[in-house]
């Protein structure tokens, strides 16, 4: 009872059934029953598409429980593996950031050795015209001086000497002595030109080095560059997988909603019919009533008649008659 009447609640301001409720009272029988059976037919139809769907549905929610599960199991791989390639990316992230260190590192010492370099080579500058000038000056360098001052005396102590050659070993002395002092005035040394550039080359060697350094960190700073990216390719592969399988499974999950909808609107589609066809029968109903109580109505005269008439009446007129009494008095 209660459910005839939320469907009567449900569909009464429904515009088929309002039309339908116009319609009935001037409704012939065999309209009614035209009606009727289109109606039965479309629940047919309907039932057959609502077991078409249901099929639909539950293979969509396999799909949706197959696509879960695998994003599931990927996602469970997916953390394991995660964790190890950022351990892996962390290690290599540090191993270029070492190597981006020692880059600065020598860097750094190259431009220092930059600096010494260039002093130094100015300072063989310096000593190299020092020495062309000493050169101009006073012709020979002053080890040579040295030597020869040196070996001049040694003669004049050791060796007996014309007054013609000691005059002359004496004045090639003096004429040293004023070269030598010349060669102090201009401050060149041979064996501090010899070492200015044994230090220049050294500092050269010494920067060449550094720049070798700054090369081969790059070098190795680059490839645990280029490992690290791979690494975070292989995270971003990953959470794609895993993602494609989300998005599989929501796509599933979204048709299995859209048959169950679908399932469900078809149902009050047949609750809907029914509900018609409960019309069309209600009236149905109350015109067979009407047309029995009509009869009924007649017979009941007829039998009076008879009766006024003064004629025998069989036991289903007075049941008849006697039931019309019991009527009138109930209602009374």
């Amino acid at each position: 009872m209660n459910e005839t009447i939320d469907v009567e609640e449900e569909f009464k301001d429904h515009p088929e059934v309002i039309a339908l409720q116009r319609e009935l009272k001037g409704m012939s029988k065999e309209v009614m029953k035209k009606t009727m059976d289109s109606l039965r037919t479309e629940i047919t139809q309907i039932s057959t598409k609502i077991a078409q769907l249901k099929k639909k549905r539950e293979e969509h929610n396999a799909e949706a429980r197959h696509y879960r599960a695998m994003r599931d199991n990927v996602s469970g791989d997916k953390f394991s593996n995660i964790n190890q390639l950022r351990e892996r990316a962390k290690e290599e992230k540090e191993a270029r950031d070492r190597c981006n260190e020692e880059i600065r590192k020598y860097k750094k010492i190259r431009e220092e050795l930059k600096e010494k370099i260039r002093a130094a080579w100015g300072k063989v500058k310096e000593l190299r015209e020092k020495y062309y000038q000493m050169k101009d000056e006073v012709g020979v360098i002053p080890e040579e001086i040295t030597n020869e001052i040196r070996d001049l005396e040694w003669k004049q102590q050791t060796t007996i000497l014309t007054l013609e050659e000691d005059a002359y070993v004496t004045k090639r002395i003096t004429e040293l002595y004023e070269k030598a002092y010349t060669a102090h005035l201009i401050g060149f040394s041979s064996s501090e030109l010899e070492a200015a550039v044994e230090q220049a080359k050294q500092l050269s060697k010494e920067q060449e080095e550094a720049h070798q350094k700054v090369l081969f960190f790059h070098e190795e700073g680059q490839k645990h560059h280029e490992a690290m990216q791979q690494i975070y390719k292989e995270l971003d592969e990953l959470r794609a997988g895993g993602d494609k399988m989300h998005q599989k499974y929501l796509e599933a999950r979204q048709a299995a909603d859209l048959a169950h909808k679908n399932i469900v609107e078809l149902y009050n589609q047949i609750k809907l019919n029914q509900f018609l066809i409960e019309l069309i029968e209600d009236e149905q109903s109350r015109r067979r009533h009407e047309q029995i109580l009509k009869q009924k109505a007649k017979k009941i005269e007829e039998t009076k008649k008879k009766q006024t008439a003064k004629k025998s009446l069989s036991l289903d007129e007075l049941r008849l008659l006697l039931g019309e009494d019991e009527e009138e008095n109930g209602t009374k």
